[in-house]
């Protein structure tokens, strides 16, 4: 028997991927690596060998073995491919496979979910039960039940037939159809498995076959035990009108793609196979996340519209694409000495690894070419998205060519394809408009913060301005840069990581009846709006645009980093500019201050003080260094430094 061909990846399917502008041929290679993926771990789990465990003594006959169950699953695939693919295309296998192979290799330090030792390989039984089922192949396995529930893989799940948090329970499937029984009652299916009855919930196809994105073949996963990445989970209901509103989103996305964005609509049809359904904070805030373990799935809430829906399938597309890409050939070099690398990603609120940060850049470069073509259609609210992501790829391509040398030959060439799709698109207009006066606020508030949480000022250096000041002289022409703190020592984020300010100005762009009625509650005593969580009275004036009065709101409050941010935001002057640009910078001279003994002046009154500082000729100290990297300072060699004033590309 020859060896197993290893795949071949085209330098074309690696710019495709790179670009988001993938064909078919690109598609069908990236699922079949998968594919393949998918059925070595199978063969893996197969082949470890471990002693069995036992299983609970009400289930004397134990669960059928993983090497018959993979039998029964030989057995179909020769009468009937088609069903074992369906199986095998759920992404729940892949959640639950991947865990379990990293499990039987590395033991107690991998993560694993809460399935027994006893029930994890056999599994396996859930897999080949499904087949037979789908093949009308005469078949009898015993599946483990988590809280008595048999699941079998594309198809949904039953009503509990066993007690206990595991059980085992029996699928015979025959002539006359399929049962499945246990210690605590039995279910059959109906002949068409597609269709609900009593004891089964079939996995819901929103659109029947004839569904969006595919001929059907989008599920709705809110039963599958396996569905949450994080933890084991039970099924949840969902309600007629709520299906309805699934299909509606569905769909409409659909044609939204279909007509504006051809490429994305083939990524995405080519991608999705499941979405798992979770509640979020608001429609406005939808939550959404794809795991590499569970290719073709993307968890989310509903959101607001389409349009949303379209953007969020179109990111976690692209994750799913790149990640698939990744497992062809590695796009990171290893970091052989100290930690890994930081960096600030204008997206989240924490610090990201490299590989974070590429998969960001290259999920919202197609987020933001997305709602470039819907201008015409939704103008304010696609125009401030366009211009917020446009901004925050731009930042994150510059860290990127930055970290050039680590990356692969293939990490570069992804990122050169980012940075040509973002090109491609042409720079903005100036800032003119409410909504992209909106976006550059949003990313100055982000990106304070994330400073503030993230970078330090040496204390000694803090001291020695502090000591300036309070001599009354001026600050040195170059400021003291900052260096990104330990894990173990960064601070709390201002806002808690919500980014009221931003989700008060994409509800502005969006609905503007709803951010007057925000602002209006925001103005009443102990008011907490249900649209933004954590947003005050001076946030909604701010993004209203009336700065005088969110100035003079957030002078009144006790002394904050969020206020001093936000009346950075707020403030006409340049020579509060430092409040926005460099706040971790005032911060520590506030600190100082204090430390000595002193009375520190006004938040704004530092930053003026430090904004006073001589400028030689030449110099590019007015610039703000953004320093990322464990202990990067300023342009040590070695560290990674972005000049937000200067051209990032």
């Amino acid at each position: 028997m020859s060896a197993p061909e290893r795949f071949r990846l085209p330098l074309s399917t690696l710019t495709a991927v790179a670009t988001g502008r993938v064909g078919d041929a690109d598609l069908a290679l990236l699922r079949s690596s998968q594919r393949s993926r998918l059925l070595l771990t199978l063969a893996a789990i197969l082949a470890h060998r471990e002693e069995p465990a036992k299983t609970p003594r009400r289930d004397a006959e134990g669960p059928t073995r993983p090497a018959a169950a993979w039998d029964v699953l030989a057995h179909v695939q020769r009468h009937d491919p088609s069903a074992v693919e369906a199986v095998l295309e759920d992404p729940c296998v892949g959640s639950w496979a991947f865990p379990l192979l990293r499990r039987l290799r590395h033991g107690a330090a991998a993560a694993g979910t809460r399935v027994p030792p006893w029930a994890e390989a056999s599994l396996f039984a859930a897999l080949a039960g499904a087949a037979a089922v789908r093949a009308r192949v005469r078949a009898t396995v015993r599946i483990p039940a988590y809280h008595g529930r048999v699941w079998l893989p594309s198809l949904g799940v039953t009503d509990s037939v066993g007690r206990g948090p595991w059980a085992v329970a029996t699928l015979e499937h025959g002539p006359h159809g399929t049962v499945v029984f246990g210690g605590q009652g039995s279910v059959r299916l109906p002949d068409d498995w597609a269709r609900p009855a009593d004891g089964w919930h079939p996995l819901p196809r929103p659109g029947g076959s004839g569904g969006p994105y595919g001929e059907g073949s989008v599920t709705l996963d809110h039963l599958s035990p396996f569905r949450d990445f994080r933890s084991l989970a039970d099924p949840v209901a969902l309600s007629p009108r709520t299906l309805e509103r699934w299909h509606e989103l569905l769909a409409g996305s659909e044609a939204l793609l279909r007509r504006d964005q051809p490429e994305a609509h083939r990524l995405v049809a080519g991608a999705l196979r499941t979405i798992v359904p979770v509640d979020g904070p608001s429609a406005l805030q939808p939550v959404s996340a794809t795991v590499p373990d569970a290719h073709g799935a993307v968890t989310m809430s509903l959101p607001l519209d389409a349009a949303a829906m379209a953007a969020i399938l179109v990111h976690e597309a692209r994750h799913q694409l790149l990640s698939a890409l990744a497992d062809l050939t590695p796009l990171f070099a290893p970091v052989h000495e100290g930690p890994e690398p930081t960096y600030f990603a204008p997206w989240r609120a924490d610090a990201r690894p490299l590989r974070g940060l590429l998969f960001g850049a290259h999920a919202f470069t197609g987020v933001m070419s997305f709602w470039l073509t819907q201008r015409t259609a939704d103008q304010d609210r696609a125009e401030f998205e366009s211009a917020l992501h446009h901004r925050q790829v731009r930042t994150a391509l510059a860290q990127l060519r930055n970290a050039a040398g680590q990356l692969t030959r293939a990490g570069g060439l992804v990122v050169e394809g980012i940075a040509a799709s973002f090109h491609r698109h042409g720079p903005l207009e100036p800032v003119t408009t409410p909504p992209r006066r909106l976006a550059e606020l949003a990313y100055d508030d982000e990106q304070a913060a994330w400073r503030v949480a993230h970078l330090a000022v040496d204390p000694e250096e803090a001291t020695a301005l502090a000591r300036r000041l309070l001599a009354r002289r001026q600050p040195p022409a170059h400021l003291p840069p900052a260096r990104m703190r330990p894990a173990a020592s960064r601070a709390a984020h201002p806002s808690g990581g919500q980014a009221p300010r931003t989700w008060l100005a994409r509800l502005r762009c969006t609905d503007g009846q709803a951010f007057a009625a925000a602002r209006r509650e925001l103005g009443q005593p102990h008011a907490s709006p249900a649209a933004v969580k954590d947003a005050t009275l001076g946030d909604a004036l701010l993004v209203a645009g009336d700065t005088d009065a969110a100035l003079d709101w957030f002078r009144r409050r006790p002394a904050s980093v969020q206020a001093w941010i936000g009346a950075g935001l707020a403030h006409q002057e340049a020579s509060a500019r430092l409040l926005r640009q460099r706040p971790e910078l005032v911060l520590a001279l506030h600190h100082a201050l204090r430390d000595l003994g002193a009375n520190p002046p006004a938040a704004e009154e530092l930053a003026a003080w430090l904004d006073s500082r001589p400028t030689p000729a030449g110099s590019d100290a007015q610039g703000v260094d953004v320093a990322v990297g464990p202990d990067a300072v300023g342009r040590v060699p070695g560290g990674l430094v972005i000049d937000t004033q200067h051209a990032a590309e």
